[in-house]
């Protein structure tokens, strides 16, 4: 029985039998990026047939144990989307990795996760999702050599949010986790087992605002609790890995400010990106030299440039703006 990746199933109601009901469908389906290889999973949790692509190497070495990243949709997406948006597949050979994209729930490809203040369709029917990211990782050993060692999870919008989530409830399984625009909430309470955390967030996000409160989530909560900063969110993670705060180290990178708690319980450090003028979006690297050349910055660049005297370096940063949040978010895992 053969299933196409491009539109992810609709969940489907089963007669319920006693304790788990675990069906498992691999279908390859050739190499679709690169090298790599996608495989299609369904497994049944509580009465639902829930789904994920799998995107693995082309060659597995069984002896040899692979490195899994969880990555996790927004609202109103599915896994094949965030495969296509983040770009993981370019790495997955040449890192030698295995990236698992899990759909939420939903009845059509429109899927959300229940985060358990967050989002639609999930939250509203209080899906299991926990149990369902329990499920599947049991389901990857099985079928795959990984590294229980080295098991990452990172979502975008809601499935940051899942992700924080699985932090707090899970922090044994996953050795560093990453949030890409995701929200935290006021009742979310620390687990004050250390997980090294890397979030990244835009300042101009309307979704998800990045001084907190409702932006789009009271349509899509269902709940009365706005989200915290993501400053307090920041500091969240910060308490819970016991940083000291006088470790933290603020740099620059185009118009990302990046400020580094390494000094943490267990090397759990903890990676605050803040993109100035970002939105919500999964971050990459724009050029703006076409519209910065028209500027009266650019004049006063270039002339500093034929003045020797002023000694200044010249800011090649100018002319991009963003970051490669894929790669951030790889580099920071193989820290862990």
């Amino acid at each position: 029985m053969c299933h196409s990746v491009s539109k992810p199933s609709a969940i489907r109601r089963r007669p319920r039998y006693k304790g788990m009901l675990l069906t498992l469908t691999i279908v390859l389906l050739g190499t679709l990026m690169a090298n790599a290889r996608d495989e299609l999973i369904e497994i049944e949790v509580d009465g639902m047939l829930r789904s994920a692509i799998v995107s693995r190497p082309d060659q597995l070495d069984a002896a040899a144990r692979l490195p899994l990243v969880f990555a996790f949709h927004g609202s109103a997406w599915n896994g094949r989307l965030m495969q296509t948006t983040t770009q993981f597949a370019a790495r997955i050979d040449q890192e030698h990795l295995i990236v698992v994209y899990p759909h939420g729930s939903g009845p059509t490809n429109i899927l959300s996760w229940n985060a358990e203040y967050c989002c639609s369709f999930a939250l509203e029917r209080d899906i299991d999702d926990i149990r369902f990211v329990d499920r599947l990782l049991a389901t990857l050993h099985e079928r795959y050599p990984i590294d229980p060692d080295r098991v990452y999870a990172t979502g975008f919008s809601n499935g940051g949010m899942l992700t924080y989530r699985l932090a707090i409830e899970r922090p044994e399984v996953f050795a560093a986790v990453a949030i890409v625009s995701g929200a935290m909430y006021p009742s979310q309470t620390m687990s004050e087992v250390p997980v090294p955390l890397l979030l990244i967030h835009g300042t101009h996000d309307n979704i998800i605002p990045y001084e907190g409160g409702w932006g789009a989530l009271r349509t899509l909560s269902g709940r009365t609790e706005p989200a915290v900063s993501t400053s307090e969110a920041a500091d969240f993670w910060v308490r819970n890995n016991s940083c000291q705060a006088s470790s933290a180290i603020l740099t620059h990178e185009r118009n990302a400010r990046i400020l580094t708690y390494s000094s943490c319980a267990n090397d759990a450090e903890v990676v605050f990106i803040t993109l100035l003028e970002g939105t919500h979006a999964w971050p990459t690297i724009t050029s703006s030299s076409d519209t910065f050349l028209l500027t009266d910055e650019a004049a006063d660049l270039f002339t500093g440039l034929f003045d020797a005297s002023t000694g200044d370096a010249l800011p090649w940063d100018v002319f991009e703006s963003g970051i490669d949040a894929t790669r951030a978010i790889w580099e920071f895992f193989q820290r862990h």
